[in-house]
Order: structure tokens, then C-alpha cells, then sequence
């Protein structure tokens, strides 16, 4: 009987043991309720922050915006003087001096208008849809193109002259400011701003003119010089 107790008392020692042991691992394993809340909640505060910077602006966003557009209007300026020296203006490829109404007929067709201007000595030829017109003499010799491109209007009276310098000529007319710079030996750039009350105003639109096709010597019309 001894024996048998001592057998039994060690039998329920082993399970005692064994069962405490397997209690304590799952305990061990598993994570308490305080650390996976800490988990999730640092996992959340990192994607937070991930989101914020993302969204946040560039500081130099609006700076590089600023140097995109200077560089554009500074290439549109270049881009004027280069085909100035041509007699030509942009987007257009019919240069003054030697072409002829009659040449820009056969490309474009007739003009939407066409007026004859006293004061700038020629019959005017208004292609709207080309953003175009075209001062023509009586032999139909185009002497003066003009553009009215919508990129001109984003250009300032202060980055013309950033550009070209002083003007040699500047005269204020009808609310309109009217600058030109010569152009090789026989064509002159005249550019116009409306709002001449304002100290900066925008460019409205600009032509390139040969003076020599406004003279009549029939006449004994000298012509005009701008």
C-alpha cells in the first residue's frame, strides 16, 4: 500500500509540474494587450508621417514655377529678335518686305477684314483665327506684321526692356504705350501695352515693320519711321 501511494504521489507531481510548464509558455507567447496597442499605435503615427510629408508643399515648388516661367519668356524674346532680323514674326512665315498679299492669299485665303489705316500709310488685312495682320502698301507689298499670339500677353514692359534695353522710340497714345528697337539695317519692332496707366503693364501685342514699304515717291511721302 505504501508502495502504491508513493507511485501515485509521484504521477501527480509529473502532471503538476507538466501542466505549470505548459501554462507558463502560452503565457510567454503571447503578446500583452498594452504591446499590440503600442504596436498599432506606432504603426499608425509612421503612416501619419508618411502622409504629412507627402502632401506637405515643396518650400522651392513656387520658386522653380517662377524660374519656368522667366525662361519661357525670356526664350519667346529671343525667339522675337531672331525672326525680327528676318522681317518676320512668330508663327507666322510670311516676311515683310518681300512677300505680297497675294502670297499669304494662297496659304491662308482671303482675310476676315481688310481696312485701309491712314496714319500707318497702308491697307490693313486682319487673318483672326492666325492671330495675324498685315499692313500692305498699294502694290500689295506687306511692310508691317503684326502678332497677337496670347503667349505675348503674359510679358511685362519691364522684361522687354530686362531684354532689349531702352527703347528708341516710346511714345503713350489712346491709352496705349508704344516702344520700338531697331532690327538689323531695315526692319524696327514696335510693341504695344494697353493700360498705359500701369506701371508694369503687359504686352497686348507687337509688330515688325519695314518702313521703306510705307514711302510713296510718287507722291513724295517720305513714309513713316516706326
Amino acid at each position: 500500500m505504501s508502495l502504491f501511494f508513493n507511485k501515485r504521489s509521484i504521477l501527480i507531481i509529473v502532471m503538476t509540474l507538466f501542466i505549470t510548464i505548459m501554462a507558463g509558455c502560452s503565457s510567454s507567447s503571447k503578446p500583452s494587450g498594452d504591446a499590440a496597442n503600442d504596436s498599432k499605435s506606432s504603426n499608425e503615427t509612421s503612416s501619419e508621417d508618411k502622409n504629412s510629408k507627402s502632401d506637405a508643399p515643396s518650400e522651392n515648388s513656387n520658386v522653380g514655377t517662377s524660374n519656368t516661367e522667366n525662361n519661357s519668356q525670356k526664350a519667346l524674346l529671343d525667339n522675337i529678335k531672331k525672326l525680327s532680323e528676318e522681317g518676320k514674326i512668330i508663327n507666322c512665315d510670311f516676311p515683310v518686305k518681300t512677300s505680297t498679299l497675294q502670297d499669304v492669299e494662297k496659304k491662308w485665303g482671303k482675310a476676315d477684314k481688310s481696312d485701309w489705316v491712314g496714319e500707318a500709310k497702308g491697307n490693313y488685312a486682319a487673318y483672326s483665327n492666325k492671330n495675324v495682320v498685315f499692313g500692305t502698301n498699294k502694290g500689295d507689298q506687306v511692310f508691317e506684321a503684326r502678332s497677337f499670339d496670347s503667349q505675348l500677353k503674359q510679358i511685362t514692359l519691364s522684361e522687354v526692356k530686362d531684354f532689349f534695353g531702352q527703347p528708341q522710340y516710346d511714345v503713350t497714345s489712346n491709352g496705349e504705350k508704344i516702344i520700338g528697337y531697331k532690327s538689323g539695317s531695315e526692319f524696327k519692332i514696335l510693341l504695344v501695352f494697353k493700360d498705359s496707366e500701369n506701371k508694369d503693364p503687359k504686352l497686348d501685342h507687337y509688330s515688325v515693320l519695314y518702313p521703306n514699304g510705307t514711302k510713296n515717291n510718287m507722291s513724295g511721302d517720305k513714309g513713316r519711321e516706326w
